[in-house]
């Protein structure tokens, strides 16, 4: 029988089991709840997209149905309207308002004609005198349409308008100018008559269709923002409207499409020309499938998020473009394969400047399609949006700030290492070897800098506190030094080693390591050292210890050279010297010595003189002078009958006269 204890214990337990196995149930039937509603919350968001497409789709097939009659009645309108007093009367004020800007241009044109005629036919030497003179002809043809819409304008603000016909005079007026406008651009970028001021690398036949394509585009566009606007609101026909929207949109479409597979196609037909592989990724049928995605997106959901898909798209495609339009005005620059490094330091800060700008114009395309309420958000400064997006420029101008900071300095860097010229880790390390040392960690360590002042700064700017980070970051440090002892040591010992000029790129040294070799490559901690066998070591600077630098100032070679023991060591003496200055006179050896050869007389052994030969040459230079050396003393040795020691001793015994010592033996 069990004692109360024990079975108040089981019971206890048997509590405890029941309520984790209830309490894990629970758990499972909560997360599976929380699984079913994550996806009927996906199911119904899919839903709700297909069915609010379905309902447009529906909308604008009634509409193309019924714009017809609409159409109808509104041309029914128009000619029961014209002939009244008020149509009359607005086809006056209309050609009075043509006939005083066209004749306000038509004045400016007179005097101004002979000076564009001399901008087109000025010589060009480069892109860059093509784009001030471009620019030029810009600023003269764009003041001739401001005063034909000043004109306009003002005599528009002086007439009374009917009642009704005042919307559509303003929305004839804005779509004049936006494709008047648009029509200057195009021909500036593309200048179709004059090929020496073109802004873009078009071909002479493309550059007429570039012009018409961009211009149907933004009339299109423009139509569909005004006209087709005023037909819904004030004419009474949002079917019709909508009709022509999508006749409008189709065209559009339609000519982006055959811009796209013209422009590809175009592009392969170059590159086979000139002999490249053209690329073998399907960019055409990407581009086609994007213009009709959009063009679906269109239809399914509306133009606010084919709007969005569309400015997304079209500032990607100018940001891989960007790059050869900005390098089209630096051609004599060195034009790298990948990245910008070495195209030069203007260049590379247009192209920065130049994708800041394409980005934020973008945003406030986007913003403007997504219709917000710009003049609320900046007279409210509580909006926490507003607040938001003045922080992300804020912090975007850091960026770009940064940038060009970078570029800069790594463009003079660049620069110099190409006036430099390239290393041959094989050849003698030169005068500029402590620049090619010293250089790229600078480089390196400016890259790091900027990095770390952009980070701290945009948290800053984003309104985040950065004290305590600095605080966590010293105490990270000096956790990061007491657990990485040999990593700080390597790095400050590298740091003295290249403060103090113990060696640099190109020099042959020796370690205390016993390890040697050429220095290739110096890094933030270690040293990479080219052995004459072929293998390259790594060596941390902390290993180093005494460094032999055998590539630095001269280096003094000596030989041996044995000779007989009955030679003139006067005789030896001055023939070691007459070869020494032959050699310094040499135009070829005599540029690597820094002293003449020189010789005496060492020491004499039993049958031997050996006499001590030396001179200073420049470091790695020794191997060549030496044997070239060896090679002259040979000569004047045979010259003058004077032979090597053979190394034969002569042995006298009393009464028995000389023999060889080895025949004694």
């Amino acid at each position: 029988m069990r004692k109360p204890a024990e079975i108040v214990a089981a019971s206890m337990v048997l509590l405890a089991g029941l309520t984790q196995a209830a309490l894990a149930q629970s758990a499972g039937v909560q997360a599976a709840s929380a699984s079913e509603s994550a996806e009927a919350q996906v199911s119904g968001l899919i839903g709700g997209i297909l069915v609010a497409a379905k309902h447009r789709l529906s909308g604008l097939a009634a509409d193309i149905f019924e714009a017809p009659g609409e159409l109808m009645r509104l041309m029914s309108d128009a000619s029961t309207a014209m002939p009244t007093g008020n149509g009359i009367l607005t086809i006056t004020y209309g050609l009075i308002l043509v006939i005083v800007g066209a004749g306000a241009e038509w004045l400016y044109w007179t005097y101004a004609s002979p000076v564009v005629r001399a901008v087109e036919s000025a010589p060009v030497a480069n892109p860059r005198q093509g784009f001030r003179l471009a620019m030029r002809r810009f600023g003269m043809r764009f003041f001739g349409l401001a005063l034909f819409v000043v004109g306009i304008v003002g005599a528009a603000a002086y007439f009374n308008w009917p009642s009704g016909f005042d919307g559509f005079v303003i929305a004839s007026i804005l779509l004049t100018m936006i494709v008047r406008f648009a029509w200057l651009c195009a021909n500036t970028i593309a200048s179709p008559g004059n090929p020496q001021l073109r802004l873009a690398a078009i071909e002479p036949g493309h550059a007429g269709r570039f012009v018409a394509a961009t211009v149907g585009m933004v009339f299109l566009i423009a139509l569909s923002y005004f006209i087709f606007d005023l037909l819904e609101r004030s004419a009474g026909a949002p079917h019709a409207a909508s009709a022509l929207r999508v006749l409008a949109t189709t065209l559009l479409a339609l000519i982006v499409l055959a811009a796209v597979l013209s422009g590809h196609r175009h592009g392969h037909a170059r590159a086979k020309a000139s002999g490249r592989t053209p690329p073998r990724f399907p960019y055409a049928f990407l581009a086609t499938a994007l213009v009709l995605g959009i063009y679906g997106v269109w239809l399914a959901a509306g133009s606010r998020a084919a709007s969005l898909f569309a400015i997304t798209a079209i500032v990607a495609a100018i940001q891989t473009q960007l790059r050869d339009w900005v390098f089209f005005f630096w051609p004599e620059e060195v034009l790298p394969t990948e990245g910008t490094s070495g195209a030069g330091l203007v260049p590379n800060i247009v192209l920065s400047l130049s994708r800041y700008a394409v980005v934020i114009l973008g945003i406030g395309a986007a913003v403007l399609a997504l219709g917000a309420p710009l003049t609320d958000m900046a007279m409210n400064n509580d909006n926490p949006l507003m607040r938001f997006v003045l922080h992300l420029l804020g912090v975007a101008g850091l960026a770009l700030a940064t940038n060009i900071g970078w570029i800069a300095v790594r463009e003079l860097i660049d620069r110099r290492l190409r006036a430099i010229g390239p290393f041959d880790p094989h050849g003698e390390a030169g005068p500029n070897a402590r620049l090619l040392t010293l250089l790229p960690l600078m480089r390196m360590t400016s890259a790091i800098v900027f990095l770390v002042l952009l980070v701290l700064s945009a948290l800053w700017t984003l309104g985040i506190e950065i004290t305590p980070l600095l605080a966590g970051a010293g105490v990270f440090g000096l956790a990061l030094g007491f657990g990485a002892q040999a990593l700080v040591r390597d790095v400050i010992a590298g740091i003295f080693y290249l403060v103090e000029d113990v060696f640099r790129i190109g020099e042959y040294i020796e370690s205390g390591t016993t390890t040697k070799g050429t220095v290739e490559r110096i890094t933030l901690r270690t040293v990479a050292l080219r052995h004459h066998n072929g293998p390259l070591h790594f060596v941390p600077y902390g290993s180093l210890g005494t460094v032999r630098n055998n590539s630095r100032d001269w280096v003094i070679e000596k030989f041996n050279l044995p000779l007989p023991v009955n030679v003139d060591s006067e005789q030896i003496r001055k023939i070691v010297k007459k070869v020494g200055e032959a050699m310094k006179a040499d135009p070829d050896v005599g540029p690597l010595m820094r002293e003449p050869l020189k010789t005496k007389l060492y020491r004499i052994d039993p049958g031997v003189k050996i006499f001590r030969c030396k001179f200073q040459t420049a470091p790695g230079k020794q191997f060549d002078v030496r044997a070239q050396a060896f090679r002259r003393i040979e000569a004047a040795l045979k010259e003058a009958g004077i032979p090597f020691a053979d190394g034969t001793q002569t042995v006298l015994i009393p009464g028995g006269g000389t023999q060889p010592a080895a025949a004694a033996a």
